[in-house]
């Protein structure tokens, strides 16, 4: 383990997607075999508590706009059918983006941080593209065009969105304006790259590279400079969230096969 990770967690649950909504860290688990739900972790909770207690239905990969009135998540629907549900989180009213029959998966979805819009990736003819809807799930545009697109993430001033893609062969950092123009591959890194977030100020990203076998945490500059390594551990280390004061990382790690949230300074 690196000395500097501190450990968040100890039940050891499968655990994904950590992001930080002010001083809380909400982020999915796996609580049975057939259902994963959002939790709410707070600084000095010995344990989470559920987000959503009435969900009867798997709930994940959550994100918020910057002042955290509405949020939105993906939920199951049965049969690979996963929807798109914007929630307004004062009042519990629900807008939704129906993909449609089938498997038609929303994935990763990510808030505009005014609320503007919700990006997603979604499986496409093509391969998987990213798209964005409006808050109340209508006016679809699509954002990318071929090839595998994938963890799509709004800048802090949501000017630009990050991702992967798959455009130029292996897995790879992107970023581009938040109308899809102006693609710029972040690097020229070898292995594949995953799950990109912006640090607060909007000049860095954190993310997973699997660069030789092993999963574990990188942060670069937009420029393709400043390459740093966060984790290395030995183990899986992924799903890495940016603390809000831009000091430090949240991430997975699973160690020994546990999975729980560690902290490690940047």
């Amino acid at each position: 383990m690196n000395s500097s990770e501190v450990r968040l967690t100890t039940d050891g649950t499968l655990k994904q997607d950590p992001l930080f909504v002010r001083d809380e860290l909400i982020y999915t688990v796996l609580e049975s075999a057939v259902q994963t739900r959002l939790v709410r972790l707070k600084p000095g909770d010995k344990a989470a508590t559920k987000l959503h207690p009435a969900a009867n239905t798997s709930e994940f990969e959550a994100t918020f706009t910057a002042d955290a009135s509405t949020c939105a998540f993906v939920q199951s629907r049965g049969n690979l059918n996963l929807r798109l549900v914007i929630r307004d989180t004062a009042t519990g009213k629900d807008a939704a983006f129906e993909p449609g029959s089938g498997f038609a998966g929303i994935r990763r979805p990510s808030f505009h941080p005014k609320g503007e819009r919700v990006c997603f990736a979604l499986p496409a003819q093509t391969g998987q593209e990213i798209a964005s809807v409006g808050r109340d799930g209508k006016d679809r545009k699509t954002l990318t065009a071929g090839g595998i697109n994938n963890w799509p993430a709004y800048s802090p001033d949501g000017a630009r969105i990050a991702f992967c893609s798959s455009r130029d062969g292996g897995l790879a950092l992107y970023v581009m304006s938040a109308d899809g123009t102006n693609v710029k591959r972040i690097g020229k890194l070898e292995g594949m790259q995953m799950r990109p977030c912006w640090s607060p100020d909007g000049t860095r990203l954190a993310f997973t590279w699997n660069r030789d076998g092993t999963y574990d945490i990188y942060a670069i500059n937009l420029d393709g400079t400043g390459l740093a390594r966060l984790t290395e551990s030995g183990e899986r280390s992924d799903y890495a969230t940016w603390s809000p004061d831009g000091k430090s990382i949240v991430f997975v790690g699973e160690r020994r096969g546990k999975f729980d949230l560690y902290r490690v300074e940047v």
